[in-house]
């Protein structure tokens, strides 16, 4: 059984891997809106005043991950496929 196992691991390895990453990704992203809302939007750390600038950094930092996380989940699937 063993030799037919053998030639799908790498690609079932990969497909975990790949998920995780789409995972990681995904639980990311609400502490970087957390930084949005109370930093940028509200300025709780910066006695009220807002960061526009910082809105737009992490905004697009989130469009970055959000990117990555879907490539992640894509290729996920694309070596599921390949294993089974």
């Amino acid at each position: 059984m063993w030799k037919y196992i053998k030639q799908f691991l790498p690609f079932a390895i990969l497909a975990g891997l790949f998920m995780v990453g789409e995972v990681l990704m995904d639980l990311v992203q609400p502490g970087i809106m957390n930084q949005i809302v109370d930093d940028g939007v509200l300025g709780l750390n910066n006695n009220g005043v807002s960061d526009l600038s910082l809105i737009w950094k992490l905004g697009l930092q989130m469009i970055g991950l959000v990117l990555l996380g879907g490539l992640c989940g894509s290729l996920n699937n694309v070596f599921v496929h390949m294993s089974g």
